[in-house]
């Protein structure tokens, strides 16, 4: 068998070849690297929000089963529907619940011919609630991660 001659064209590769292939790996390494960081971040901020929504879904049931009016709600009731602005901390102290109601549409008894059986005064017939739930010590409407409205509506059916 003869002896192959290489020429210097088919020697291999240089040292500067090398280099750039590399430099070029390692772009490609580091993109990757940047990728997998705000990966990372996305899931971490998308299990906040969800446990943020998980709390207002919460709050909104608690509020929604509250009676219309209470007469002398307990001092340290997790929330209320008076109208105003609340404010309470979650059970996991990481966030704060804020919610506001709006007393609409009020109507005048007077007398007993507007409502049988309810007595005289001044009534709303709907609450209008925003609640919103921020990292602990936070203002709604610069820090909220979620926010929901409703309405509360009085029945006055069976008042005796």
């Amino acid at each position: 068998m003869a002896p192959t001659h290489f020429s210097k064209k088919d020697s291999g590769f240089t040292l500067i070849e090398v280099l750039i292939a590399i430099a070029i790996f390692s772009i490609g390494l580091l993109a990757v690297g940047a990728l997998q960081a705000r990966s990372l971040m996305a899931t971490g901020d998308v299990a906040r929000k969800t446990e943020a929504w998980t709390i207002a879904d919460e709050q909104v049931a608690l509020l929604k089963a509250m009676p219309f009016y209470a007469d002398d709600p307990p001092v340290n009731h997790p929330a209320d529907l008076v109208a105003g602005t609340h404010t309470a901390v979650d059970l996991s102290g990481r966030y704060t619940v804020h919610w506001r109601v709006w007393d609409d549409d009020p109507i005048n008894q007077q007398n007993a011919t507007v409502l049988a059986g309810v007595p005289a005064g001044t009534y709303t017939v709907c609450k209008r609630i925003t609640l919103a739930v921020t990292p602990l010590g936070g203002n709604p409407p610069d820090d909220t991660i979620a926010e929901v409205q409703f309405i509360k509506t009085w029945a006055a059916t069976g008042i005796q």
